[in-house]
C-alpha cells in the first residue's frame, strides 16, 4: 500500500491524471474499494503533500496543480449521479480561515455512498452563511472541517452559534486537527468528532439506521 501511496503523491505533483486513473482502476481490480481507496490512498497523498509543502520542498504552484488535479479526479470517478432528495441530509463545510477542503471533499463522497443528500458549502465559510443555510435548507447535520489551531475559536464560535439556533441538529467535526488533538469541549458541546473516514462511515450507518426507524 505505502508504495500505491507513493506512486499516487508523484502523479498528483505531476498533474498526470492519466495515471492516476490507472492507479485507481488497477485499485479497482484488486478488490480495493472506494472507500478503502480514499482513506488509504488518497488520504495519506493529501497529508504527505501538506507536509512538503510546510517543509518548502514543493512550491505554491505545485500545491495548486496538486489540489486541482486531486479535485479533478475525485469529480471524475467519484460523483455519484443519484439525488438522494427523500434521505437524511447533511450539510458540510469548512470553518473560516481553513481553506484546505479536500478531506472534506472525500467526507461528501462518503456521507453519498450512504445515500445521503448532501451540500457541499467548500472552504472558508463564514459563520453568519452556515447559519443561514442551516435554517434554510433544515438538514439532519452539519459537518465541518478544520486543520489548524488558529482556527479553534472560531470552531468553537461557529459550534456556540449553531447549537444556540438549531438545538436538535447533529454536529460532527472532522479534519487533520482532530486526527492529531483531543479537543474536550467538543464533547461537552454534544459533538461528534472523527479521526478518519472509517470512524465517520461507522456513524452515518448507525445514524441512518436511527433516522429510518424515527420515520418509520
Amino acid at each position: 500500500m505505502n508504495q500505491l501511496v507513493k506512486a499516487f503523491t508523484k502523479s498528483i505533483l505531476e498533474g498526470d491524471v492519466h495515471s492516476l486513473l490507472e492507479l485507481h482502476s488497477t485499485s479497482i481490480h484488486s478488490k480495493i474499494d472506494n472507500f478503502t481507496f480514499y482513506e488509504k490512498i488518497i488520504k495519506p497523498s493529501m497529508y504527505r503533500i501538506g507536509d512538503l509543502w510546510e517543509k518548502n520542498q514543493i512550491t505554491v504552484a505545485d500545491e495548486h496543480l496538486a489540489t486541482a488535479t486531486l479535485k479533478y479526479l475525485l469529480a471524475t470517478v467519484f460523483t455519484h449521479q443519484e439525488a438522494f432528495e427523500n434521505h437524511p441530509k447533511a450539510l458540510l463545510f469548512c470553518i473560516e480561515g481553513e481553506h484546505h477542503s479536500l478531506g472534506l471533499e472525500l467526507a461528501n463522497e462518503v456521507f453519498k455512498e450512504k445515500q445521503w443528500n448532501t451540500r457541499y458549502l467548500g472552504s472558508n465559510v463564514p459563520v453568519k452563511d452556515a447559519l443561514a443555510f442551516i435554517s434554510a435548507w433544515e438538514p439532519h447535520a452539519v459537518g465541518i472541517s478544520i486543520g489548524m489551531t488558529t482556527e479553534l475559536t472560531r470552531l468553537k464560535e461557529c459550534i456556540g452559534e449553531i447549537r444556540s439556533h438549531h438545538k436538535e441538529v447533529e454536529i460532527l467535526v472532522g479534519g487533520r486537527l482532530i486526527s492529531n488533538y483531543s479537543l474536550d469541549f467538543l464533547e461537552k458541546s454534544k459533538v461528534s468528532s472523527f479521526h478518519d473516514l472509517l470512524e465517520l462511515d461507522e456513524y452515518l450507518t448507525d445514524m441512518s439506521e436511527v433516522l429510518v426507524s424515527l420515520k418509520g
